[in-house]
């Protein structure tokens, strides 16, 4: 009698990405699981393919600054830009060190 095979080790799960409250990405997921859209429904009312925010809300990909756009217009939102308070951020070259 043949032997059957050996049951497949489950991969390693990736731990989960970090959190920041304060990323667009973020943002436009809590309004639209607050809703409670689809992602069939908000990507036929923002122009924007249903799998892309499918994807998008499972957390498998992010989104253009474009798509975001749309997105958020479709939700009644606006995306702003708002400065970084000083000392936050990239650092910036001198001419100095060129």
């Amino acid at each position: 009698m043949p032997k059957k095979p050996a049951p497949k080790k489950a991969a390693p799960k990736k731990p989960a990405p970090r959190v920041d409250k304060h990323t667009l990405s973020y943002q436009i997921r809590e309004v639209i699981e607050s809703r409670g859209i689809t992602a069939y429904a908000l990507g036929k009312e923002a122009g924007v393919d249903a799998t892309v925010v499918g994807r998008f809300l499972s957390g498998e990909r992010d989104l253009r600054l474009a798509t975001a756009d749309r997105i958020a217009t479709a939700l009644g939102l606006r995306l702003v830009e708002v400065a970084r308070p000083k000392g936050r951020g990239r650092p910036t070259r001198t001419a100095d060190e060129g």
